[in-house]
């Protein structure tokens, strides 16, 4: 997401907060309520695949460090 990341967070609040006004302009408040829990569950979705992310890297990468571990204690009893 390069877009995002060459931005502060005070543009990407700038940024949010005309996308918001675009969307909801000129629509019912009945509209905006069922846009608002539409985007709210999206975004919820989006987080739970983010943090799920987060957690299968994690294990990973503790997975690689005990593969290393593992190694030099090998090395270390084959050098004794």
């Amino acid at each position: 997401m390069s877009l995002f990341d060459s931005l502060t967070p005070k543009e990407l609040t700038i940024l949010v907060g005309l996308v918001s006004i675009t969307v909801t302009e000129g629509k019912s408040a009945a509209d905006n309520n069922v846009l608002g829990n539409f985007l709210t569950a999206v975004s919820a979705n989006i987080l739970n695949i983010a943090a799920q992310q987060e957690n299968i890297e994690s294990l990973e990468e503790k997975q690689k460090q005990i593969e290393d571990l593992q190694k030099q204690i090998k090395q270390l009893k084959n050098n004794s």
